[in-house]
Formats: structure tokens, C-alpha cells, sequence
């Protein structure tokens, strides 16, 4: 049936360029892990490039003429001579660095100083602190792909394609991914104030940063049904592939017969992980994905049991997709797609699909450009798109409500995004409430209900334990009510 729709520790980066992608190319994530040390995307690391004078010299239609160099030659000596303050050679030379990239107008490409690669390479060496999300800079705006699963920016409520206007205060717009990581990351146990618009709404979530955990499998079986055995990845890191197959193996020795894989929130990770995973579900010689350079033919990837592992699902199985399943999971769940009768069920995916390369400038840092576009078996390019479920199924529409402030009271009167999620949670809770940003009369007659049900101090006004208890019980209503994990356990059991 055919429907259209990371990183382990090395000690080299040359063995790392060999693991990532046959040091050529690999998944660009198009996503920045704010794990506190940085970004982490699916890439490859490139020798040095040329010196200036080799690439003077060499014969091309685009090499720079004298001419050229010229020009910046004298902005230079303009600058160095006549400018009011002094101003460092190097730092003129990275700033014209990142003038030529950004002239590129590619949010994924950037040249980046050797202080502004070290967050980079400490996220690939495994550094997992921070508030657990993913963002790309969209049209100069700092948009969120996903937040990781049990981390304080899910906690918070932060969701796909939510914006961070501002951190403490300052201003993102504008600023590269490099900046907006600065400001973010830091110690765990330190506080931030991230200020978020969503659609028309904008409100100010505060966050700690933390030790974000290291698995990123976890199996289970149904609880309704011990047959079936559930498995949550939340991201493509090195250790994955292993973990998946112990969990396999563990629900298969207690008795799974049929799996759900759910790759919902899943921002992606590394390639060769993402390879490895997919080959669990594919047959020798079916088409894993593809990758387009400019002006070439697209490369084909192919499973093969002796490259990626042998080890196979064979059971009956569906596979979970949302909004936040991005990259590495997008090539895994268009796979499926494509490849086999296995159903998708949820919401379309994120839709991240291009290709870059991590190459070093020696001193001067490294320059991560995008150089290509990932297709899938079929060859159909799901950049900007995502990969439609088989099953469409949306989430509860408490599930995108925000961490409420318990500092700051909600009383009748207010109008504001807090009030909005506060309306979301009465209603889930069986308070009979429209969703609604303004405090009227029936929601405090709502708020005074629930904290008579719940022996709290009866105000009328969200605040303290009120909010608390209401964060509480909405959080263990969606651990209850999973409509979409519904829809997938209702197909599996039907699968053969």
C-alpha cells in the first residue's frame, strides 16, 4: 500500500563525520536542542575548507576576482583606519563571515565563531541540560518544532509552532539560533522567563532548567490488554537503537504480540540512528529514504540487515505522529508510510526535510551550510508539508493549555491567556465551561465549584492551591484521556 503523505561521544571529529552519514551528508534536524550546552542537529562534519588563496586560484565561473577582493579590502582598511573605536581584526572578519551566510536568506545556514561552536560540539558529546525543546528560527522568528518528553518546557505546556518573542525580557526577533541558544541555556536549577505567543495570545511562562534524562525509550504494556506492548521514543540520540530492541525484547518476553510506536513530540535526532530504527520495520532492498545535492540525481538509501541490525518488528503494529514529530521521525513514520500497510494515526507532522554539512574553517570557527534535501522512498519531499496520518485524530483541547502563574491570582474581570488555559481545565474536569480568555461571572462560579470539590479555600479567584490542584488533575486527565493512543490501540488490535 503506497500513501503519500543524536550523538555519541567521539573522540575525534573525524570519526564522528564518518558516523554521521558517510562523512558527506546527513539530516539537517532543522531543530536546536536547548539541552543547555547548545544545538544538536543530524549533520556531518567536513574537512577544513580551503584557504582563501586556494580558492582564489582555482578556475570557476563563481571564484572571486582581485576585483572582488578588492572591495572588501578597502570596506576593511575604511574601518580600520577611520572607525571611532578599535575594533579587533578577527572580529571583522567573522562578522563579513556571517554577512556572506547571512545573505543565503537560510535560517539553517550560518557561520559560526570557534566560541560559538562549542555549545555544538559539547550537545554532541552528550551535555543534557537545559529546558528540553527544540526551535528553528522561522521568518526571524524563534518557532518551536517540540518540546522533549518529562522535561520543564513540556511540563510548561510550551507546543509546536508556539514563538518565543523574548527570554528575561530581551527580544528574539532577529537574533541567529547561536544568540537565542546564549540566552536560554544555562546551569541546571537556574530560572528563566520565556515570554510565548500563541496565534493571537502572548503570556510569560517561567521555567527552571534541568537535567534532561538520557533514555529516550520507554515500553510498557497496555494495561487493558497485555498483548499489547507501547512504546514511547522521544528522540533519534545514539543510544536508541539499542534501547529499542532491550525494550522489544523485554514486552516480547512478557507477552506483546502487536506494538504501538509513538513518535509523538519527537524533534528528531541523529541519522544514523534514524537509519537504523527505520531498517527495524523494512524488508532487504526497500528504499529507508533519499537525498537530493543540487543539480544531481537523488541518492537513494536502502535497508540492509548487515549495515543496520538485524533485528526485525514482525508483529502487527501502529505508529503515533503529531505535530511535534519532526525530522529523524519524519523519515522513520513516511518509511512506514510508503513501504508498508502499517497505519499512522494522529495529526500531520512537522515537516523538516533538508540536508547540511558542518565544515571547519580552522581558527576561525565552522560554517554549517545546507546543501541538500532529504525525499522519501517514494521521492516525494516533505519539507513544509509533513506526512499525513492514515488516521486523523486530534488531542483534547486542554492539551494545549499553558502552566498557570500560581503567584498571580485570576479573578473575575481578567482577560489574558492564563485565564484562557484556567477555562480549559475546568471544562476537561467536567465544570461545564467554554473555552474563554475573559473572567466572567460563570467561570468564577466554576473556580468556586471545583475548590468546594477539592476542600480548598473557596475565592472565586485562581491563585496558589487552586492552580496547583487544577495543573494536577488536568495532568493526570491527559495521562487518562488519550484519544489518539485510543484510536491506535482500537487499530491494532484489528491488525493481522
Amino acid at each position: 500500500m503506497s500513501k503519500q503523505g543524536h550523538t555519541s561521544k567521539s573522540t575525534t571529529k573525524a570519526y564522528r563525520s564518518k558516523q554521521l552519514f558517510m562523512g558527506t551528508v546527513a539530516i539537517l534536524a532543522l531543530i536546536i536542542f536547548l539541552w543547555g550546552q547548545g544545538p544538536n542537529s543530524i549533520e556531518s562534519r567536513q574537512p577544513s575548507l580551503k584557504s582563501a588563496t586556494q580558492i582564489e586560484e582555482k578556475e570557476s565561473k563563481d571564484a572571486l576576482s582581485q576585483a572582488d577582493l578588492a572591495k572588501f579590502q578597502a570596506v576593511y582598511q575604511a574601518i580600520q583606519s577611520s572607525y571611532i573605536e578599535d575594533i579587533d581584526k578577527k572580529e571583522l572578519i567573522q562578522g563579513a563571515l556571517k554577512g556572506m551566510v547571512g545573505a543565503t536568506q537560510d535560517p539553517f545556514s550560518e557561520y559560526l565563531t570557534p566560541e560559538e561552536t562549542q555549545p555544538l560540539d559539547d550537545s554532541m558529546d552528550g551535555s543534557f541540560t537545559g529546558i528540553g525543546v527544540q526551535f528553528t528560527i522561522k521568518e526571524g522568528k524563534v518557532t518551536v518544532i517540540a518540546p522533549i518528553d518529562k522535561t520543564p518546557a513540556q511540563e510548561a505546556g510550551i507546543l509546536a509552532n508556539d514563538i518565543f518573542i523574548a527570554v528575561d525580557g530581551k527580544k528574539l526577533e532577529g537574533l541567529d539560533t547561536q544568540a537565542v541558544v546564549q540566552l536560554i541555556r544555562g546551569k541546571a536549577g537556574s530560572s528563566l522567563t520565556l515570554t510565548v505567543q500563541r496565534g493571537d495570545s502572548q503570556f510569560d511562562v517561567d521555567l527552571v532548567r534541568a537535567e534532561i534524562p538520557l533514555t529516550t525509550v520507554e515500553g510498557k504494556l497496555d494495561p487493558t490488554d497485555k498483548e499489547v506492548g507501547y512504546l514511547k521514543i522521544s528522540q533519534f540520540a545514539s543510544t536508541t537503537y539499542e534501547e529499542l530492541v532491550d525494550q522489544l525484547d523485554q514486552l516480547r518476553t512478557q507477552g506483546a504480540k502487536r506494538f504501538i510506536f509513538d513518535l509523538r513530540y519527537n524533534p528528531g535526532g541523529l541519522l544514523p540512528t534514524a537509519l537504523s530504527v527505520t531498517n527495524l520495520f523494512m524488508e532487504n532492498g526497500q528504499v529507508l529514504m533519499q537525498v537530493q545535492e543540487k543539480d544531481k540525481q537523488a541518492m537513494p538509501y536502502f535497508a540492509n540487515d548487515n549495515e543496520y541490525g538485524k533485528e526485525k518488528v514482525t508483529e502487527p503494529y501502529v505508529v503515533l505522529v503529531d505535530e511535534g514529530s519532526a525530522s529523524a521521525s519524519e523519515i522513520l513514520a513516511v518509511a512506514i508510510s510508503e513501504n508498508t500497510d502499517r497505519p499512522l494515526v494522529g495529526t500531520t507532522t512537522f515537516g523538516k526535510g533538508t540536508v547540511q554539512t558542518v565544515s571547519e574553517l580552522s581558527d576561525y570557527g565552522e560554517l554549517k551550510l545546507t546543501i541538500a534535501k532529504w525525499l522519501s522512498p517514494e521521492g516525494h519531499w516533505i519539507h513544509k508539508k509533513g506526512v499525513k496520518p492514515d488516521k486523523q485524530v486530534e488531542r483534547p483541547a486542554v492539551a494545549k493549555a499553558i502552566t498557570l502563574d500560581s503567584k498571580t491570582p485570576l479573578k473575575k474581570g481578567d482577560a489574558s491567556a492564563q485565564v484562557q488555559s484556567a477555562s480549559l481545565m475546568l471544562d476537561a474536569l467536567g465544570y461545564d465551561l467554554a473555552e474563554t480568555s475573559y473572567y466572567d461571572e460563570k467561570m468564577e462560579a466554576a473556580v468556586k465549584a471545583f475548590q468546594k470539590d477539592q476542600g480548598l479555600e473557596v475565592t472565586g479567584q485562581v491563585q496558589g492551591q487552586t492552580s496547583e490542584r487544577l495543573m494536577d488533575l488536568t495532568r493526570d486527565y491527559l495521562k487518562e484521556h488519550d484519544p489518539q493512543y485510543q484510536a491506535a490501540l482500537d487499530l491494532v488490535k484489528q491488525e493481522k
